[in-house]
């Protein structure tokens, strides 16, 4: 086992080395916003992550790649990697900074018009998505949820689409991602994939696991099933 301390970035770059080997991920979440872990059911407390890796209990997960990048968690296009790359920039750390990230920039950002072609059932769409989230875990981390029905060991990635909202919209159905009730937002479109290809006009910044990376115009994202063994607490 290798033992990760840290948050989703480290997780992440830890991860990344331990694909298709028998050599399992420990985590101890000391992250902002520790979204693997929670997804995974690991405890938040240092105490309590050190017994499940002292006496773990393993799973295999999936692994999404994007391009020559992977992502546990999810990977975001779009206003997402705005937040994201904001939010890197901070100093501080939690919910606080993530919210301010997101309302600096909920005006500001103009949804630029993507085509996604996925399988299965050959899927396309075009649009100008304002929230565009690829997600192998349902929660991004603190407690905000995209992708309620995502699994990671299904062999499928969700792909979430949210349009633009107005303001009255955001502030009414904003709290329903802390509900797992993503789904009621107006115009939210979730479809399950293996792979897919986004193609758009301007390149920019994506994030993968919250971390920002620069992305060109044609993205390629794939699910690698049952990818990673990782440490987690063992039923009771």
């Amino acid at each position: 086992m290798v033992v990760a301390v840290g948050g989703d970035g480290t997780i992440n770059n830890i991860a990344r080395a331990l694909i298709n080997t028998d050599t399992a991920l420990g985590v101890l979440p000391t992250g902002s916003g520790n979204g693997f872990a929670s997804n995974i059911g690991l405890p938040i407390r240092l105490e309590a992550a050190l017994r499940v890796v002292k006496n773990p209990f393993f799973r295999t997960i999936d692994v999404g790649r994007v391009n020559e990048d992977i992502f546990l968690v999810s990977c975001g296009i779009g206003w997402e990697a705005i937040i994201a790359t904001l939010f890197e920039g901070s100093r501080l750390r939690g919910l606080l900074p993530y919210a301010h990230a997101t309302i600096t920039t909920f005006l500001q950002y103009e949804p630029q018009e993507i085509e996604i072609n996925s399988e299965p059932g050959h899927w396309e769409y075009n649009g100008r998505p304002m929230l565009f989230s690829i997600a192998n875990m349902r929660d991004y981390g603190l407690g905000i949820s995209i992708a309620p029905e995502a699994r990671y060991d299904d062999g499928l990635l969700d792909i979430c689409l949210i349009p633009r909202q107005t303001l009255l919209n955001s502030v009414k159905y904003g709290p329903e991602m802390f509900r797992r009730k993503a789904f009621v937002i107006p115009g939210y479109i979730r479809r399950p994939t293996t792979n897919l290809t986004i193609k758009r006009r301007y390149q920019g910044n994506i994030h993968v696991d919250g971390t920002p990376i620069p992305a060109g115009n044609e993205i390629r994202i794939e699910v690698i099933p049952a990818a990673l063994k990782v440490a987690v607490k063992q039923a009771e």
